[in-house]
């Protein structure tokens, strides 16, 4: 029996879509039924996905992140090198 057909993925009620000085974003914090951990995924406005490396305890800790990541490293944070000429220059 494969146990995977039993694995389903729980999304956060912090999931939102975010529209900051002019730019979208999906904010996606989920983990699946077979594992606590929570993962962050931030996916612009080109389909373009920013993936965290580590899982985190809480959706409110992965939230957290998300915000830090916005006012340490701004929004560029999440765009390819391609799409920041196209949207910051």
């Amino acid at each position: 029996m494969d146990t995977d057909d039993d694995v389903d993925v729980v999304f956060s009620e912090l999931c939102a879509d975010v529209k900051i000085d002019g730019r979208f974003l999906t904010v996606e914090i989920y983990k699946t039924t077979i594992n606590p951990s929570w993962y962050l995924e931030v996916i612009n406005e080109f389909g373009t996905t920013t993936l965290y490396d580590e899982p985190f305890l809480a959706d409110g800790l992965a939230w957290q992140q998300f915000e830090k990541t916005v006012k340490e490293e701004g929004l560029a944070a999440f765009f390819t090198k391609v799409e920041k000429r196209k949207l910051f220059h």
